[in-house]
């Protein structure tokens, strides 16, 4: 793969994740923590409008790994950091776990009617 940086962490502070459960908090201490860590500048923070998992929020997705935690909240960003960026290892217990019954916005691409537009979820 040609990636700019070793890993890219996506923040999602949508409305729901970032104004009703404080994601812009969890990205200003992911911030602090690359300072604290000494994490190189070879790992890019992106804060994302929405990553269509509105009612697991705040979630956080690590590339190239593609690992996505849900309802991360401040005080897990240092061991995310630690566990994940610096050591490999995922944080088992903030996995998101699948779409919760009845959530429109967290629907599965199996879940969703083949319109014959493309893919699930991509921009005509």
């Amino acid at each position: 793969m040609n990636l700019p940086y070793s890993r890219h962490v996506l923040i999602c502070t949508g409305p729901r994740c970032g104004g009703e459960r404080g994601s812009q908090r969890v990205r200003q201490e992911l911030r602090r923590e690359f300072v604290r860590q000494g994490i190189p500048a070879t790992v890019k923070d992106t804060e994302c409008l929405c990553l269509g998992l509105c009612t697991h929020g705040p979630n956080v997705i690590i590339y190239p790994d593609a690992v996505v935690y849900s309802g991360v909240k401040p005080q897990d960003v240092a061991e995310i950091v630690r566990r994940h960026l610096v050591g490999g290892q995922v944080v088992e217990r903030l996995l998101y776990r699948g779409p919760k019954k009845g959530d429109p916005f967290a629907a599965e691409p199996d879940d969703l009617e083949d319109t014959g537009e493309g893919t699930p979820g991509s921009i005509p």
